[in-house]
């Protein structure tokens, strides 16, 4: 059986290898089942080594590695069917035995269906064979006639392609001769089609219609009909232009589509730039014109401009500026007088709405200005080459340095509006609030303060704002700064940032200085107000007062002072620390700080220097040369605000060729001022030396510490002590001022007596002489005026003087009736050491004097009249304007000739004087001057007196009692009537 079965595949392989004439039968059989491998045969090592593994290996791995090593090359049977032989058990090998008959009975069945499929194939590929054979038959000259017939197609081809290329470029030659009729017939119908979109205002097509047509005719136009056609298109062409240039500048909105198409058009560049940039030009002075008339209809509305100054006004710009600043809804409300000052509010325009703020115009015009200017500058390097950009920048600079100007007014407005509204004046420098209101509220505040050395402040509340302005102008500075800045990375030529920061520090220079400026304004106001209180008729009080005249002009005087030194102090007090909002915005004061700083020192230095020429001017005196010399005006001629508190006009000084009495303010002769007010100012001089420069330097210390006792290049420095001795000197002229009216009263009173009286023929007296009395009045007047301010306001009552008068008629003269008995009535006289009286400080003044005086002080100051001279006490002046008036009485005597009568009135009249001047002259330091000139008038009328002999003192105590009787009885009768 596997006899049979292996002859059959032998035989099999036999077969296949004589069908395939290959030679070795067994080696082809092989490749039937196995592939030959290229390897080497193993070596002995590898050999023993694969033995190895087949013999340790067990069970089912022997059968797995057998049956790899049956396809090996270097399978070797014998050795396998050892080892089945040795290894295997009798079942296994019976079973092994007939799985591999099975697959060779499988084989065999493969092999043999293998064959039968493969002599098919073979006996159809014979066939096929054969077939091809048969046709290849007669294949040459059916090749040699395809090839003729091939070659007879080229040649037929090559002539039909020889034509076609001929009728080719003539068929070109009428389709580019076809095309060009179409342009000519469109050339031709171009002037129709122009005229038509020019007439329906389609400029954009008409400009495209003749920028196609421009080359053609540009090349065609000088020939034949195509002149006509070319005249007509280049008329059309320019009557297009004109329209859009006149659209260009009509509608500046409008700019960069009237100059694309006006480019279309062919127009040279240069022109297009000049019309780009006049119509430009146009729309930024038409918005300049208007916000520039819109800040003169605001200043005629704050009162810094008349009507008359606004002049006539176009009402196209009048619409423009309403179009470019809409009013308010409604009206705005009227500030009051102690309102924030922020001067940016609107004012009632008494129409329909209000004009809008300063503020207002100040955004919108910045607003609208930068957003033209840049979007100019912007469309103009996307329309023009660089090349024009030298004009643009020139058109640029011009506006731009308008619509500084008229920033710069606008802020310079705001600063003098709020400076105004926060001292509480009107731009003209007038008070906002009457005179006898603010006294009202200061008499009100001193009842409830239980007098002024309690508390100065009620009054000034109702007269100056806490709020300066500088909040409102920083929210106006900033917008601008910013825009400023947005401007530089277009027009760097501009320097924008650089004028940025130069506004805003004129902006707060200025704003600094018309601060001052009102507060001084405000000042000098209420001391102008006060001066016609007092020369009111009979010295009556202002509307509302009561009581009697003395006490009225007590009142008067008193809380006239409060309110002065409150605007002087804490009007000061409040306005510095207002300005301190610049410096806590750093933007602000970047780069010059301390220039900042300086300027308010300096400001407040200039402040008190002022006050003391504008004092002596208000009372007509002469400014001492030093004073003139220190008073800083340029800083307040610079400003750009024609508010006329602003501006200097400062009163002239009476120079000294004048004798006091005339110059005064500039604009004609002014009436002499009241004598009290010389007083009342020479207290608030007083005042400020001891207190207000005080309070200014801890001010300064604790706001502006960064420089103290220092100025800056254009103001004086803030020196205490210099200002000190300033002060004093004004007060000390003031006080000589005071002295010198009433005492040239009394003088030409005296000169009038003297020359009245008959020395000669004068009988034997009967009664002192009325001019002795008129004297005496005169100085208990005085005595009365300076007690309102010298003694705490406390003035001498209507019965205390008629005590004083009936005690002048009774009482007993000095036994000797010289100088000497003076010294002996000063035992028990105290000499008073106070050069001023008056009320004393409130908290405040208490403690900025503790923290400054000292240093003032300490600096040596020698104050004028603390060395013996004038003082501001009863006696100092009473003394003072005795002397003047005995001065005046023995001059006026010389001259004369006496008889014995004469000679005994003189003695009566010194004898009836002496008591009461020894009263109202003690503890001064001229009285013993009073005294002798007493003397003096006595010896003059002995020495001018032809029969000298005096009276016996008791005979002159008679005749003054019968005269004292006599005038009682006469001072019943008139109250009787």
């Amino acid at each position: 059986m596997v006899g049979g079965s292996a002859d059959k595949a032998s035989k099999v392989k036999s077969l296949l290898a004589s069908y395939y004439d290959t030679g070795d039968d067994g080696a082809e059989a092989l490749t039937l089942h196995d592939t030959p491998r290229a390897s080497p045969l193993p070596s002995p090592a590898a050999a023993r080594s694969l033995s190895s593994q087949l013999a340790g290996a067990g069970g089912g791995s022997h059968d797995r590695l057998d049956a790899a090593a049956l396809n090996a090359s270097y399978f070797d049977p014998d050795a396998y069917l050892k080892r089945m032989l040795s290894e295997t058990r009798l079942a296994q090998l019976t079973a092994k035995q007939r799985d591999m008959a099975t697959e060779v009975g499988g084989l065999d069945s493969d092999m043999q269906m293998l064959v039968y499929e493969n002599y098919n194939k073979f006996i159809t590929a014979t066939d096929t064979i054969k077939l091809m054979s048969a046709s290849m038959e007669g294949m040459d000259s059916r090749m040699d006639q395809l090839n003729a017939l091939i070659d007879g197609v080229v040649a037929t081809s090559n002539a039909v392609n020889g034509k076609l290329e001929r009728r080719q470029a003539e068929i070109e030659e009428l389709n580019s001769v076809r095309a060009l009729l179409h342009k000519l017939q469109g050339v031709f119908d171009l002037p129709r089609k122009l005229r038509a979109a020019i007439e329906r205002q389609a400029f954009e097509v008409a400009a495209d219609a003749y920028a196609d047509a421009a080359p053609l005719l540009k090349k065609y136009g000088h020939k034949g009909a195509f002149k006509r056609v070319a005249g007509e298109v280049e008329a059309c062409g320019r009557e297009l232009a004109g329209i859009l240039r006149r659209q260009l500048l009509a509608q500046p909105d409008q700019a960069a589509e009237c100059i694309q198409l006006i480019a279309k058009l062919g127009e040279p560049t240069e022109s297009l730039q000049e019309d780009y940039l006049e119509c430009k030009r146009q729309r930024l002075e038409g918005l300049l014109a208007a916000a520039g008339l819109m800040l003169k209809t605001l200043a005629v509305e704050h009162g810094l401009l008349s009507p008359g100054e606004l002049g006539a006004v176009d009402e196209g710009l009048r619409q423009r500026m309403h179009a470019m600043f809409p009013a308010t809804a409604a009206p705005a409300a009227p500030a009051a007088s102690g309102s924030s000052g922020s001067g940016l509010a609107a004012p009632s325009s008494g129409g329909e709405g209000s004009l809008p703020s300063l503020h207002a115009v100040v955004v919108q015009l910045d607003g609208k200005f930068i957003s033209e200017i840049t979007h100019t500058a912007a469309l103009f390097a996307q329309l023009f080459p660089p090349g024009g950009r030298k004009r643009l920048v020139q058109m640029c600079r011009e506006c731009f340095a308008r619509y500084l100007k008229l920033t710069r007014r606008a802020l310079s407005d705001a600063s003098a509006v709020a400076a105004a509204t926060a001292a509480g004046i009107t731009a003209a420098g007038q008070p906002l609030q009457p005179l006898d209101g603010l006294l009202a509220a200061a008499a009100q505040a001193a009842a409830s303060e239980e007098g002024y050395g309690g508390s100065r402040r009620a009054p000034l509340d109702d007269c100056v704002a806490a709020d300066w302005g500088a909040t409102g102008l920083l929210e106006g500075l900033y917008v601008v700064k910013t825009d400023l800045v947005r401007l530089d990375s277009l027009l760097p030529e501009l320097s924008p940032r650089d004028r940025g920061s130069e506004l805003v520090e004129h902006t707060v220079r200025q704003h600094v200085s018309l601060c001052f400026a009102a507060l001084e304004r405000r000042l000098l106001a209420t001391v102008d107000a006060l001066s016609a209180a007092l020369a009111g008729a009979g010295g009556a009080p202002p509307r509302g007062g009561n009581g009697g005249g003395a006490e009225a002009r007590r009142r008067l005087v008193a809380q006239g002072l409060a309110l002065l030194q409150a605007l002087l102090v804490q009007g000061l007090e409040r306005l510095l620390r207002s300005l301190k909002e610049y410096e806590r915005q750093k933007w602000v004061l970047a780069g010059w700080e301390e220039v900042f700083v300086n300027s308010v020192h300096g400001q407040v230095s200039n402040l008190f220097l002022s006050v003391c020429q504008q004092l002596l001017a208000a009372a007509q005196l002469e400014a001492p040369s030093t004073l003139s010399s220190a008073v800083v005006s340029s800083t307040r001629s610079t400003v750009e605000s024609v508010a006329p508190f602003a501006a200097v006009q400062r009163r002239v000084t009476a120079r000294g060729t004048d004798g006091g009495g005339g110059g005064g303010r500039s604009g004609g002769a002014q009436p002499s001022p009241p004598p009290l007010l010389l007083l009342l100012l020479c207290k608030l001089s007083s005042f400020a030396e001891q207190e207000a420069v005080g309070s200014a330097l801890v001010l300064l210390q604790q706001l502006y510490p960064e420089r103290l006792l220092s100025g800056g290049e254009e103001l004086p420095a803030f020196l205490p002590t210099e200002l000190g001795r300033q002060l004093a000197a004004t007060a000390a002229a003031l006080l000589q001022g005071y002295v010198a009216a009433h005492g040239a009263q009394l003088a030409a009173a005296v000169e009038e007596s003297s020359r009245a009286t008959q020395w000669g023929s004068q009988g034997e007296p009967r009664a002192p002489r009325p001019i002795c009395d008129t004297v005496l009045e005169k100085v208990a007047e005085v005595d009365g005026e300076v007690s309102y301010l010298a003694d705490g306001g406390t003035a001498p009552s209507a019965a205390a003087g008629e005590g004083r008068r009936s005690s002048r008629m009774h009482s007993r003269a000095a036994s000797t009736g010289s100088a000497a008995s003076w010294e002996a009535s000063q035992g028990a006289q105290p000499r008073s050491d106070s050069r001023l009286g008056g009320a004393g400080g409130d908290a405040q003044g208490a403690y900025y004097l503790e923290a400054s005086v000292g240093r003032m002080l300490a600096a040596g100051r020698d104050r004028p009249g603390s060395n013996g001279g004038l003082e501001l006490t009863r006696p100092s002046i009473s003394a003072a304007l005795l002397v003047l008036a005995l001065r005046a009485l023995v001059d006026g005597l010389r001259p004369q000739t006496l008889g014995r009568g004469g000679f005994q009135q003189i003695q009566l009249d010194v004898h009836y004087m002496r008591p009461e001047l020894q009263r109202l002259v003690a503890g001064s330091a001229d009285g013993p001057a009073v005294m002798q000139l007493l003397d003096e008038l006595m010896a003059v009328a002995a020495e001018r007196c032809t029969e000298a002999m005096l009276l016996e003192a008791s005979v002159m105590d008679r005749i003054l009692v019968g005269a004292g009787s006599m005038r009682q009885q006469q001072q019943q009768q008139v109250s009787l009537l």
